[in-house]
């Protein structure tokens, strides 16, 4: 996948069962601070808007709305977006600082990150699909608590950074 896939569209392989983090209020727009033009200085450039988010290079738009919610957690936004199936979200994390926004998410090809997945989710809230290049994962931490030590222990992975474009 490009990098405008894996930030914005989710084709990772690693799904959770419900938006994240569990149990907070949905943002029904970005902070004023995000909204503007970024790129990667390469392939991506995207315009975040109030409620939505576009991609220039690829002429895509998500909406926030029912199947892409917006939510503050642990000094991150947290893009959860609505696969085909209903208990399947992917997860997109951005943290922004003066005018670089970097992202992470959840990939199944980290196995650093897997094994974090492993320890904090035990069998429980960590259910395997399939074997080799098809192998998916649907994470199901029980709460918050759980969410965070993922993200603080190892368990996203860095996908990329975006610099504001300067108006013209």
């Amino acid at each position: 996948c490009l990098l405008a896939v894996l930030c914005w569209t989710g084709c990772t392989n690693a799904t959770f069962t419900e938006p994240m983090p569990l149990n907070r209020r949905d943002l029904n727009h970005f902070p004023a601070k995000w909204q503007g033009t970024w790129t990667n200085g390469d392939d991506l450039t995207v315009q975040i808007h109030p409620t939505h988010i576009y991609m220039v290079s690829s002429d895509e738009t998500i909406q926030l709305g029912q199947s892409a919610r917006l939510r503050r957690f642990h000094g991150y936004l947290v893009l959860s977006q609505a696969q085909n199936d209903p208990n399947r979200w992917n997860i997109t994390l951005g943290r922004r600082w003066k005018d670089e926004i970097k992202l992470w998410e959840f990939e199944a090809n980290n196995e650093d990150a897997v094994a974090v997945w492993q320890e904090v989710l035990k069998a429980e809230g960590l259910e395997s699909v399939g074997k080799g290049e098809k192998q998916s994962y649907v994470l199901s931490p029980e709460n918050n608590a759980a969410f965070r030590k993922l993200l603080t222990q190892g368990g996203i992975t860095p996908s990329g950074s975006l610099k504001r474009v300067a108006p013209a």
